[in-house]
């Protein structure tokens, strides 16, 4: 018979997910095949914010203006309604073909890939982690049709 190991007190679980099945390598959603055909489908020009995190995992947003804004604000452009946004939190800016998002003095900061940014160019596949939301930027070279 063996004896029980001592307890080493009480532990505290956060709610982290068991299962992480990554967009990127860095994301929790799955593209969809409907996410993949609206991808291909995307002017030159604009691009395609496909949330992966938060209360509004799954909805796409298309950045298809010079500027889109983004906070808890209810006149923003893309509406994050959490207290972890600020109301005027960020915006995307569009520069020819190519994107970046700057940050717009927000108390929480923007981050790309994990990393506090000002103002970062996004690529495809980066994550942009305003509050608890995560976004994962897409561009119509995202996807290749076959």
């Amino acid at each position: 018979m063996t004896n029980p190991i001592p307890s080493a007190g009480e532990t505290t679980i956060i709610g982290m997910p068991a299962v992480n099945i990554p967009v990127t390598s860095t994301g929790d959603r799955p593209l969809t095949q409907d996410d993949l055909d609206t991808i291909t489908k995307l002017s030159p020009g604009s691009a395609l914010l496909i949330s992966t995190r938060g209360a509004v995992s799954g909805s796409r947003y298309l950045l298809d203006e010079d500027e889109v804004s983004v906070g808890r604000d209810p006149h923003a452009d893309i509406l994050l309604d959490d207290s972890t946004v600020s109301r005027a939190h960020a915006v995307f800016r569009r520069a020819g073909n190519t994107f970046e998002v700057d940050d717009s003095g927000s108390l929480n900061g923007t981050y790309v890939n994990r990393q506090r940014v000002d103002r970062a160019t996004l690529h495809n596949g980066d994550e942009i982690m305003i509050g608890k939301f995560r976004l994962v930027f897409f561009s119509p070279s995202a996807v290749v049709a076959q």
